[in-house]
C-alpha cells in the first residue's frame, strides 16, 4: 500500500507540472491570437483551458481522495498541499488565459484596431510574462529556492509593460464606437494587458509555496524577500519516503516550454531529454 501511496504522490506532482506546461503553451496561443487578429486560434485557446480546468478539477480530487485513504503525515501531507494550493492558482492562470483568448475573439468580432504601439507592448508584456512562468517551472522542477528569490525581479519587467500599456491607452485618443456594447467590447479587449500581469502573479504564488514545501515555513513573499538565499537554504528539511522530488524526470512534463524561457538548468534537462 505504501508503495502505492508513492507512486500516487509522484503521479499527481508530475501532473500538477503537466498542467502547468498546458497553461504556459495556451497562454502563448492566446497572446498570439490576440497579437495577429486569430479569431480561430482564440477560439481553440478559450477550449484548450476549458481541458485544463478539468484536468484542475481531477487534480483536486485526487488529491483529497489521498489525504482522507492514506492519512499522509510530514512530508507527504506537505507535497498534497502544495499539489492542492498550486493546481487551485493554475485554476486562477486558466481563468485569465481564457479571458486573453476571448479578448482576441472579441477584437476580431467588433473590428476594433490597436495602435502599433499598445499592440507591441502586449507583446512585450507577455514576453515578460513568459519569462516568469519559466522561472516557476525551473523552481518547481529543480526544487531551487535561488531562483524563488529571483521571481521578483522579473516580475518588475511585467508591471512596467503593463504600467507603460495604460500610459499609452490613456495618451491615445478615444475610438470611435457606434453604441454602448462596442465600447463595453472595447474595455474588455484593453483589460488584456491586466490579465498578462495577474497571470505572473499567480505564477509567482505558485512558486513562493516551494519554500513550505522544502522547508515547512510558511512564509510571506515579503518574508522570503528579506530571508535570502543563505537562510532558506539552511531551513531545508528531509524529503520523505513517499516524496520522490526528481528533477530529470520532473523535466519530462514541461519539457514543452521554450528554452529561453525556462532557467539554465532546467534548459540543460530539457535539451538533454531530446537526445
Amino acid at each position: 500500500m505504501r508503495k502505492l501511496f508513492s507512486r500516487q504522490l509522484i503521479e499527481a506532482r508530475h501532473e500538477m507540472l503537466s498542467i502547468f506546461e498546458a497553461i504556459d503553451l495556451t497562454l502563448h496561443d492566446a497572446v498570439d491570437a490576440f497579437v495577429a487578429d486569430d479569431k480561430e486560434l482564440a477560439k481553440r485557446a478559450q477550449q484548450a483551458t476549458l481541458a485544463i480546468d478539468a484536468r484542475c478539477a481531477n487534480l483536486e480530487a485526487v488529491c483529497y481522495n489521498l489525504i482522507a485513504t492514506q492519512s499522509p503525515v510530514a512530508s507527504d501531507f506537505r507535497l498534497l498541499q502544495t499539489i492542492i494550493y498550486i493546481d487551485f492558482n493554475l485554476q486562477r492562470m486558466s481563468d485569465k488565459v481564457r479571458r486573453i483568448a476571448r479578448a482576441a475573439k472579441r477584437k476580431v468580432n467588433s473590428d476594433i484596431e490597436f495602435p502599433p504601439q499598445m499592440v507591441a507592448l502586449i507583446e512585450e508584456e507577455a514576453a515578460s510574462v513568459y519569462r516568469v512562468l519559466g522561472a516557476t517551472a525551473s523552481a518547481l522542477v529543480s526544487n531551487d529556492l535561488a531562483t524563488v528569490l529571483t521571481l521578483s525581479e522579473e516580475d518588475e519587467a511585467v508591471h512596467g509593460a503593463y504600467q507603460e500599456f495604460f500610459r499609452v491607452f490613456n495618451r491615445t485618443e478615444t475610438m470611435e464606437v457606434a453604441d454602448d456594447a462596442q465600447m463595453d467590447d472595447f474595455r474588455r479587449t484593453v483589460m488584456v494587458s491586466r490579465y498578462l500581469d495577474r497571470v505572473a502573479s499567480i505564477s509567482m504564488e505558485c512558486a513562493y509555496r516551494l519554500v513550505f514545501l522544502l522547508t515547512g515555513q510558511r512564509w510571506s513573499p515579503d518574508d522570503i524577500a528579506e530571508a535570502g538565499e543563505e537562510e532558506l537554504e539552511s531551513l531545508r528539511i528531509p524529503s520523505g519516503e513517499g516524496v520522490t522530488l526528481d528533477p530529470e524526470t520532473d523535466a519530462r512534463f514541461v519539457s514543452r516550454l521554450a528554452l529561453d524561457e525556462v532557467g539554465h538548468d532546467l534548459a540543460v534537462l530539457i535539451a538533454e531529454l531530446g537526445e
